[in-house]
């Protein structure tokens, strides 16, 4: 699930305050050659312990990358499930939290740039 953005300010700024936005909001986050990457959950937990976790612990991850344009950045998210690979359909009890989980991602490096907030969006998967 990708989305796109601009904001006013260098790259640098912005990055900071995205990282520091995410680490806030209890993701482990680190910095990439790109731009920032956090992530949330345990492929390892899911994967033994199953949905009783909750949803709260499903794996998925957010990549941030921001290019300087003059006096804006351009922020570029991709949000993923960190599943892995399975034999049959990866969420058999509702894409549809996979989904909210991906937005929120979303929604919250929007929220670290005062962006306003995605609606829900609908994400692509495969087994």
């Amino acid at each position: 699930m990708d989305d796109e953005f601009n904001v006013e300010g260098d790259a640098h700024a912005v990055s900071a305050q995205i990282l520091t936005s995410l680490a806030q909001a209890k993701l482990h986050t680190s910095r990439t050659e790109a731009g920032i990457q956090a992530r949330a959950g345990s492929d390892f937990l899911f994967r033994l312990l199953g949905t009783p976790l909750g949803s709260s612990h499903l794996p998925v991850g957010v990549d941030v990358r921001l290019i300087s344009a003059g006096d804006y950045t351009r922020v570029s998210a991709t949000a993923y499930d960190r599943l892995g690979w399975y034999f049959n359909k990866k969420l058999v009890w509702g894409e549809h939290v996979m989904d909210r989980k991906l937005t929120d991602l979303l929604n919250a490096v929007r929220a670290a740039a005062n962006k306003s907030p995605l609606p829900e969006r609908k994400a692509t998967f495969s087994p």
